[in-house]
């Protein structure tokens, strides 16, 4: 299975990367690379998904955003994440991966940048919302579309493909 990253620019990409780096560290949970998700489940095989995503990468700009507040889920996945704005730019784009490659995702799309994974019991995942302050409610750019082999643990995870936008 594959999944689209857009990435953020690089100075939020540091920032929100230090943050995933020092929570994963204090809470023993898995590190990884700061992106919002476009499209999950993708099962085009990797030859054809990574031409999909060069296609993709050429239609599109950059795409502005805004994080916007904090939210937990009990998701391992979702544990803690930024929901971002409602980017015209975002859906647009999730538009046309869904039309484009062969996929399982069904869920809603739901813009987010999580910051952490794992199960946390909710008492914890409020103090650490409560020790974050507002300097990351940021506006920031998509700047990189990654396709991302994303299976078993985010160890294991890959990039096999990154282009630029526009």
């Amino acid at each position: 299975m594959y999944s689209l990253w857009l990435i953020p620019d690089n100075h939020t990409f540091q920032k929100l990367n230090k943050l995933i780096v020092d929570l994963s560290t204090q809470h023993n949970t898995p590190k990884f690379e700061p992106h919002v998700t476009l499209l999950s489940g993708i099962i085009d095989n990797a030859d054809i998904a990574i031409e999909k995503t060069q296609k993709l990468a050429e239609q599109f700009d950059s795409i502005s955003a805004a994080l916007t507040n904090i939210e937990y889920l009990e998701l391992f996945y979702k544990c803690l994440f930024f929901r971002t704005d409602d980017s015209q730019g975002i859906f647009e784009m999730r538009e046309a991966a869904e039309e484009l490659f062969e996929h399982t995702q069904v869920n809603p799309f739901v813009p987010h940048v999580s910051f952490l994974y794992g199960a946390l019991p909710i008492f914890e995942k409020k103090e650490i919302i409560a020790q974050l302050d507002d300097h990351f409610f940021v506006d920031f750019n998509m700047t990189k579309l990654q396709l991302v082999k994303t299976q078993l643990t985010p160890d294991h995870w890959k990039v096999l493909e990154e282009v630029e936008l526009n």
